[in-house]
């Protein structure tokens, strides 16, 4: 058995002193921790296997459990499937993930807890905690979690909710380590040094008393400018088995509207029930080809514009101006340019209006350029 995380000895190592706030040189390592675990949860480099299986073994030896065998999956899905299809393992008789990750964190956060005032518990969290969980727990690992489960049957789902999330729990193990590190409180945290060296090299776990499942990173992942799941490529999460989560803008879509545009007909986008499905198909489909091929009606016409307006169920109307471009195209032609404006506007003047920031009466130019 490798040897446990080393407890260097702390200021509080002899006596113990609660910490009622952090000194300006701690304060200044908040970004520090912050890039440090957002880059943990976000890796996409192939996991450490040796640095990954000495944190499970350390886990469980913290757990009271001895070194169980390991097993090494392609994905958070493969690893699922594999233990609940194939092995056919009842939770009831070996689930121990309470023990080796649950009761480890309890442990953890009542000793930090009671080791630093209210106040520097609540700047941590608010700074580290938050910021690595907007940008892992929010964005990847509930994704990662949610596709899974509208992925399996609700018997798999039972073996995949008890994992261990690796790189994935960054946000809460990174609070922690700030305070492992930045704060001295090496004694009170050391508890999570094999979970800790798990997150750093490795991705979802699953520990049962004899045999752990462990999965692979992701090997891709592609985010948008707000931190959310998005390609409209390729899956915007990928797995080194080939699983992985279509998405755009965070919002999870099948696999054949990235894959297959020609799939996205106006029909299927009318019969989609989810809303948000529903305006990204429109969104790849092309709005204003969407609009024409969907019979919209026009609502208004006068000298600035033509504007349209399509009734959409249980989501606001598509509304788009139809202007012509005052400058010509090579060939001498002017080209149509549709442009969605809000589905209170009703005449296309003020739609023309609006994309300048003005009102219809503001916007009245005499002549047209």
């Amino acid at each position: 058995m490798p040897p446990a995380c080393p407890k260097t000895k702390s200021r509080n190592h002899h006596m113990k002193k609660k910490i009622y706030s952090l000194t300006d040189a701690q304060k200044s390592r908040f970004p520090e921790f912050i890039k440090k675990w957002t880059d943990i949860g976000l890796n996409c480099a192939p996991a450490n296997r040796k640095e990954a299986e000495a944190g499970v073994i350390e886990a469980y030896a913290v757990a009271g459990l001895p070194p169980p065998r390991i097993v090494w999956c392609g994905s958070p899905f493969s690893q699922g499937l594999t233990r609940a299809l194939v092995l056919g393992i009842k939770d009831s008789e070996v689930k121990i993930g309470d023990s080796v990750r649950d009761s480890v964190w309890d442990s953890v956060r009542a000793s930090v807890r009671a080791s630093v005032g209210d106040s520097v518990w609540a700047s941590v969290r608010d700074s580290v905690g938050a910021s690595v969980r907007d940008s892992v727990r929010d964005s990847v690992r509930d994704s990662v979690g949610a596709s899974v489960r509208a992925s399996v049957r609700d018997s798999v789902w039972d073996s995949v909710r008890d994992s261990g999330y690796g790189q994935h729990d960054a946000n809460w193990i990174g609070f922690y380590d700030y305070f492992r590190i930045a704060c001295g409180l090496e004694e009170d945290t050391h508890k999570l040094c094999g979970l800790t060296k798990i997150a750093q090299n490795a991705g979802w776990f699953l520990p049962h008393a004899n045999v752990c499942w462990i999965s692979e990173r992701h090997c891709e992942l592609h985010r948008d400018e707000r931190g959310r799941l998005h390609n409209t490529d390729k899956p915007a999460l990928l797995y080194p088995d080939g699983w992985g989560i279509y998405s755009v803008h965070g919002v999870r879509v099948p696999a054949d509207i990235i894959e297959d545009r020609a799939s996205i007909t106006v029909e299927r986008i009318e019969k989609e029930a989810n809303s948000e499905v529903r305006r990204v198909m429109i969104e790849l489909y092309g709005q204003s080809r969407y609009l024409l091929d969907s019979g919209a009606k026009e609502a208004h016409r006068d000298d600035y514009g033509v504007l349209y307006r399509k009734e959409i169920p249980d989501d606001e109307p598509l509304v788009m101006v139809k202007v012509v471009n005052s400058t010509a195209e090579l060939d001498g032609t002017f080209k149509d340019y549709f442009i969605r404006v809000p589905p209170t506007i009703t005449t296309a003047h003020e739609a023309v209006a609006w994309t300048f920031g003005k009102t219809a009466a503001e916007y009245a130019p005499l002549i047209e350029t």
